[in-house]
This record gives structure tokens, sequence and C-alpha cells, in this order.
């Protein structure tokens, strides 16, 4: 009979007493229990730092189930990872990326392949740059996934941009080529109107100035969505200004929508130093996330009001919504986050809001104690 075991091997070999055997038999068990309990704390070790990993690792067999997996990707799928144990690779998600890509590892002819992979995980779809390396015996591999969701956002929010930029641009000169024809037919209406007395002419003839008085006003206002006043200094402005311009640029999505809108004309009388395009952009934002929310409820309304203290002006944006969810709360500011669906929000819109009015030294909260949605905006007073 054959030991696996060498040292005991070579024991047996040597024909030792029996007394001399016990004693080296038991100096082999007390240097293997050494050796053992060194790998157990080399393993505890190492599971420490796994688990402080913010990558997902998991451990796979050919057989495509898991072995083990760390902390963060138990965590990203709410469960344990002894709950991972056993079962098919990517049964955390609907679709099969993750069971396709550990196929390819194993029958591709190299140890490493890296993929960049989609998912859903628990409800929030995901994107992971995703490495699987074979391990010795071939028949086991390691999984590493990095989750670049939000680099990938932001590279798409980044070329969304550029484009918008380039947009901009030309824009800007449409505009220019609007206004000028813009100011001659409002222009010659007045002198018409000045040359005529039949009623009817004059009454056409209002509906052309009017008209074309409108025209410029939505002109004026897409001129200051797009212009970029960062580096300007801060001017003297009316809210009550900036608030209807911005409300000719929402007026269409106001009318499609169906949705009143109640401003405070004691809003008129606020003045305040800002950049007249950033504060504006800010009501725009805050208009066009009012309508897509309340949009399908049937009473559908927004209301404006201000108010006053010592140091500040207050203005309440109310809509007829039911509030925000408190789990989305502490949420809903950070860049990228939205509750829209995919496709829909960029989620960019309340991040940039508050960092705006926080660059005016003013706020942008969620008001709580109303039965409706409202967003609560300060401005220091002067």
């Amino acid at each position: 009979m054959k030991f696996k075991n060498p040292e005991i091997q070579n024991l047996l070999d040597k024909k030792l007493s029996p007394h001399e055997m016990a004693a080296a038999l038991d100096e082999i068990l007390h240097l293997e229990r050494q050796k053992n309990n060194e790998i157990k704390k080399e393993y505890d070790r190492l599971s420490v730092i796994i688990n402080l990993i913010p990558n997902t690792i998991s451990w796979v067999n050919s057989d495509m189930t898991y072995f083990g997996v760390n902390k963060a990707l138990a965590d990203t799928c709410n469960t344990t990872p002894e709950d991972f144990v056993g079962k098919t690779i990517g049964f955390h998600t609907k679709e099969r990326f993750f069971y396709e890509f550990v196929t390819e590892l194993f029958r591709s002819k190299s140890d490493t392949i890296y993929r960049e992979l989609e998912a859903r995980i628990s409800n929030v779809d995901r994107t992971y740059l995703v490495s699987g390396t074979k391990l010795e015996d071939k028949e086991k591999a390691v999984v590493i996934g990095v989750d670049i969701t939000e680099l990938t956002k932001l590279k798409d929010h980044v070329s969304f941009t550029e484009k918008l930029a380039n947009l901009g641009e030309m824009f800007a000169g449409i505009i220019h080529d609007i206004n000028n024809p813009l100011m001659m037919i409002e222009g010659n209406a007045k002198r018409i109107k000045k040359r005529i007395t039949d009623e009817e002419s004059l009454e056409l003839l209002s509906k052309i100035e009017m008209s074309s008085q409108k025209i410029s006003k939505i002109v004026k206002g897409v001129k200051v969505y797009i212009r970029q006043d960062g580096d300007e200094p801060h001017t003297m402005e009316n809210l009550g200004s900036i608030i209807d311009d911005a409300l000719v640029i929402c007026e269409n999505k106001l009318k499609e929508s169906m949705v009143a809108i109640t401003l405070d004309p004691k809003i008129n009388k606020i003045i305040i130093p800002c950049h007249f395009t950033q504060i504006f952009q800010v009501f725009v934002n805050l208009i066009s996330n009012s309508v897509d929310a309340i949009s399908g409820l049937q009473e559908k309304a927004i209301e404006i009001t201000a108010s006053e203290t010592e140091s500040r002006y207050v203005i309440k944006f109310q809509d007829s919504g039911n509030g925000i969810p408190k789990e989305f709360q502490d949420l809903i500011f950070n860049a990228f986050f939205t509750t829209k669906d995919r496709g829909v929000g960029s989620g960019l819109g309340l991040s940039l809001c508050r960092k705006i009015l926080e660059a005016h030294g003013g706020s942008l909260a969620i008001d709580n104690n109303a039965k409706n949605t409202t967003f609560i905006i300060e401005f220091k007073k002067q």
C-alpha cells in the first residue's frame, strides 16, 4: 500500500519502531496543522481584501455554475455570496450575456478574454467591462467586472453635448436670419395700419403684427436657451421676466399636455443679480420635468408662488403630482439619476438646477410638508 504523502511513505520505508513511528507521525501532523492554519489565515486575509474590492468577482466552473463570488457582486444582486454557490451563471439577470461570455471563455483558445456587457440587475440598467481568466486546470475560471455605467453615460452625454453645441451655432445663425424679416414684417404692418381705415384690413394687420411679435418672443427664448454666459458678470434681472421667457419655450409642451399654469404676480417684483441664461434654464428644466411627471394625471396644473423673508426670496414651484418617494429624494439631485424611461431623460436636469442655484448663493430643495410635488427655490437678497 502506497501513501500519497511522501513524508509518511518515507517513514514506512525506514522501518522504524512503533514508538519512533508514533513520534514521527505526531511531528508530521503537527506540521500539517501549522501549515493548514497558515493557509487558513492567508485565505481569511485575502477574503477581506477581495470583499473590499468594489469590482464584482466570481469564480465559475466549466459546467456553468458558480463556486464563489465576492461581496460586491452579492450586494449588487441584493443577496449573499453563499446564495450564488452551485447556481447557473447569470441567474441574477434576465439577459444571457454573462452566461454566453463564460461559455465563450471556456471554448476560447486564449486564457483571458474581455467584453463590454449590458444587463439589468436589481431593476437597474448597468454596463460592465468584464474580463475572464481560466485557472490552471482549465475547468475553472475567475470573472472580474468593472461597473462603467456612469462612465458610459458621461461619454454619451459628452458626445450629445458636442452635437448640441454644433446645433447651437447653427441655430444662432438661423435666429439672426429670422429676426431681420420679422422686424420688417412688424414695421411694415405698423406703417400700413396708419394709411388705411378699413376695419377688416386693420384687424388682419393687427393679427400679423401680433403673430410677428409672438414669433420674435419665441426666437428670443431660443436664443437665450442656447446662449452661454458663464463668464459674464451677474446683472440685475426681473425674475418674472425670466419665468415668462421660460414659459414661452415650454408653451407647446404645456398645451399638448393640457397643463394649466398659475403665476404669482409678486414674482414680477423680485429683482435679483444673476446670469439670466442660467436661471432661465433652471425654470425651463423645472417646467419641463413637471409636465413629464403629471402628463398622465387627471388634474394637470403647475403653480409658481413667491414670498420673502428678511434675507431671502422664496419661490415655491408646485405641480399636481403626488410628491417624490422618499427612496428617491436623496438621489434625484445626483447627476445621471432619472426615474424616466431609458432614452427619455439624461438625469442631469435637477443636478444642474441645484448647482446653478448654489453658484448664485441660492438653493433648491424638496418641500415634504406640501401635499403635492413641491420644490422650494431660494435666492439671497442683496
